[in-house]
């Protein structure tokens, strides 16, 4: 079976019937990002990616190396966690119906976090061919599929929002050219990003003061 493009621990239990999509795979949850669709229109989805079997305690994405892809947990349950100064800070948990990558299914790059399963975990994964794919063929589907991503990018926006607010990251004005303000701690060097800040704060090692009127 095809390994994840990041490499991880080796799939550990094989597809009832070669690999990626097959009738004996499990459908789709109607839930989370795939809330909007109907039972037809995750039918015709799931082809168009890979399922992918894991046991517990596999790590499954690794912080810094490369993602082009979408996760959606079919089931089980994954932990999410970040390295901030060497130490590991966990930031999330995702259950069934949830989804992760879906930033990097349009834009590849490096994973902001590491992914390890909590259970026995089924994922279904899809890359930018497969999505190009579905949107040619399923163009009723694929609208409802966009309304998820977009309302799920919306509430990861919303979260680190609050986020910002809780911790009172402050803006700073001085500006790289072509950008209208960069949130960064205050009198933190530009080139330090607000998530390397605010996971410092959630490890307990430096808290960051931020204002509550943040403007991109």
């Amino acid at each position: 079976m095809e390994e994840l493009p990041n490499e991880p621990t080796p799939l550990d239990t094989p597809l009832p019937e070669g690999e990626g999509w097959t009738e004996l795979s499990p459908a789709l949850p109607p839930v989370g990002i795939l809330a909007s669709m109907t039972d037809r229109s995750l039918s015709n989805l799931a082809p168009f990616g890979k399922y992918h079997y894991f046991k517990a305690g596999t790590e499954i994405i690794r912080e810094g190396q490369l993602q082009d892809r979408m996760y959606v947990v079919v089931i089980g349950k994954l932990a999410i966690s970040a390295l901030a100064h060497g130490k590991e800070v966990p930031l999330n948990e995702a259950s069934t119906g949830e989804c992760l990558g879906e930033i990097s299914l349009l834009d590849p790059g490096p994973a902001s976090a590491t992914v390890r399963a909590l259970e026995e975990t089924t994922l279904w994964s899809m890359d930018i061919e497969g999505f190009r794919a579905y949107i040619a063929k399923h163009v009723g589907g694929a609208g409802a599929l966009l309304l998820g991503m977009t309302s799920c990018l919306c509430q990861r926006m919303r979260h680190a929002n609050e986020l910002i607010s809780q911790n009172r990251v402050k803006p700073v004005e001085s500006l790289p050219a072509g950008r209208e303000r960069a949130i960064t701690a205050e009198n933190t060097p530009i080139q330090i990003g607000f998530f390397d800040r605010l996971k410092q704060s959630l490890s307990g090692e430096k808290k960051v003061h931020i204002s509550k009127e943040i403007k991109m």
